[in-house]
């Protein structure tokens, strides 16, 4: 099975690509993950310890990914395990060789910095480090992602990776209380250059979607930032309040890799 695979469905959304760095768990323990109920559905259990795949085979996929690639689907490329294993380090490496289009979505925190030797001077600019931010307040992310770096950790190294040069995103997905995400969009929005927004699925709630995606969008709109309503959310929006290119997920990819020309 190839490492670097085309997601698909709702997945497709975030990426054209994508690359695991770990897998059977991970050790942020986020209760609205959705891997440890599809590892159930498959029979198999969803681990606090994540272990590390063999990527002796990423060099050759490499050389064929052309599209963005995302870091991680499945676990975070940034948990606790890549502080002993360095695989996540590994892959950045290979694939700026390769001279990739890479996207890399953590809720490690600072633990990302300790790479930011390899995010500088990305061939043509082609890499972005994003966060999944769900709260401003720190005790409802440890109730609800008690393994993850908290909330004032994530900002701070989104806002040390912008004053470097690296171009960054926020993940506001799950919305499990709008006005946390809110409050959230608003400290971030200095240092954030794109924004994707969706919001809280598989569970039951009475949050009124029509008003926080209006808000949240007038938020990112006004700071003149990036932005990507995803197709969840976007059902819920006043008819024609939505620009096109706030629907397309190709606004807010990475450009293509340029295909070397074969020499004759």
């Amino acid at each position: 099975m190839n490492l670097i695979y085309e997601p698909k469905g709702k997945a497709r959304e975030y990426s054209p690509l994508a690359l695991n760095i770990y897998s059977g768990g991970c050790d942020h323990c986020c209760k609205y993950c959705y891997c440890d109920s599809m590892q159930k559905s498959f029979g198999k259990t969803w681990s606090k310890d994540p272990l590390p795949r063999n990527l002796s085979s990423l060099d050759c996929d490499a050389k064929k990914a052309f599209r963005q690639i995302l870091l991680c689907f499945v676990g975070d490329p940034y948990c606790h395990a890549e502080t002993k294993y360095r695989k996540t380090r590994q892959a950045l490496l290979t694939l700026k060789k390769h001279k990739c289009s890479v996207a890399v979505l953590t809720k490690g925190g600072k633990r990302c910095l300790s790479d930011m030797d390899v995010f500088n001077n990305w061939p043509d600019g082609r890499f972005e480090v994003g966060a999944t931010l769900t709260f401003m307040n720190k005790n409802k992310s440890i109730d609800v992602e008690p393994g993850a770096s908290l909330p004032d950790e994530r900002l701070e190294a989104l806002s040390c990776l912008h004053q470097q040069g690296i171009k960054t995103f926020a993940s506001i997905e799950p919305v499990l209380d709008p006005d946390e995400s809110l409050a959230v969009i608003k400290a971030s929005l200095s240092f954030v250059d794109i924004y994707k927004v969706g919001k809280l699925n598989h569970h039951e709630c009475s949050i009124n979607w029509r008003s926080f995606c209006v808000d949240a969008v007038n938020l990112i709109r006004g700071a003149g930032r990036k932005l990507y309503v995803k197709n969840d959310l976007r059902p819920f929006a006043p008819s024609g309040f939505l620009r096109p290119d706030e629907c397309s997920p190709e606004t807010v990819f990475l450009p293509d890799r340029q295909k070397e020309k074969m020499l004759i």
